[in-house]
């Protein structure tokens, strides 16, 4: 009879042990944002961003699950950097793709790879983007459009905190690649309508 009393009590101090651990904190990523750079300020009526970009979340995409996914930090771009200061036209942006892939790479199998830590996966982040200005009767009068990538390889012993970093690290260095490369772009072949 004892026996079994003390079999119960291990057996509920484990639960109420395990009932005490809680995960850790998570963690907290700040703001993409582009509202601290001076707006590019176009001479059209109006700046259209349709139809809106669908990120793919099947495999290998995995962008969905970044803390921002390049998809949003792209259309937080367009929200904080283009503006319309004209009466007449309009610029449409077209988003042609905002991914995240996931590579798996080979890593040391049996004894030397017990001894080592390999690069296990690659990530790579894709975005290219296009604007058209158009006149009042729809005719393209100007056009600009960029690509911007980015990769970085990740350890097979990183933890999900470590690759979320990596993550948001990722997206935030592609985007402002991004955001050079694009300003650049519009200054140039757009350069009758900036105001």
């Amino acid at each position: 009879m004892q026996l079994i009393t003390v079999g119960t009590t291990c057996i509920i101090a484990m639960f109420a042990l395990t009932a005490c651990v809680t995960a850790g904190p998570q963690p907290s990523y700040p703001e993409i944002t582009f509202t601290h750079l001076q707006p590019i300020k176009l001479n059209v009526a109006a700046i259209n961003y349709e139809p809106r970009y669908r990120q793919p979340i099947a495999a290998p995409n995995i962008g969905h699950e970044f803390p921002t996914p390049p998809a949003q930090a792209v259309e937080r771009w367009i929200a904080d950097r283009l503006t319309a200061v004209g009466t007449v036209g309009q610029a449409n942006i077209v988003v042609h793709r905002a991914t995240a892939t996931e590579t798996k790479l080979q890593v040391k199998k049996g004894l030397s790879g017990a001894f080592s830590t390999d690069q296990a996966w690659r990530y790579d982040v894709h975005i290219e983007v296009s604007i058209k200005a158009t006149d009042p009767n729809r005719k393209i009068t100007a056009q600009a459009r960029v690509i911007a990538k980015q990769s970085r390889t990740m350890p097979e012993d990183a933890s999900l905190s470590e690759r979320e970093d990596l993550w948001f690290a990722l997206t935030e260095t592609v985007i402002r690649k991004f955001n050079t490369a694009f300003e650049a772009q519009i200054r140039k072949d757009l350069a009758k309508l900036l105001k």
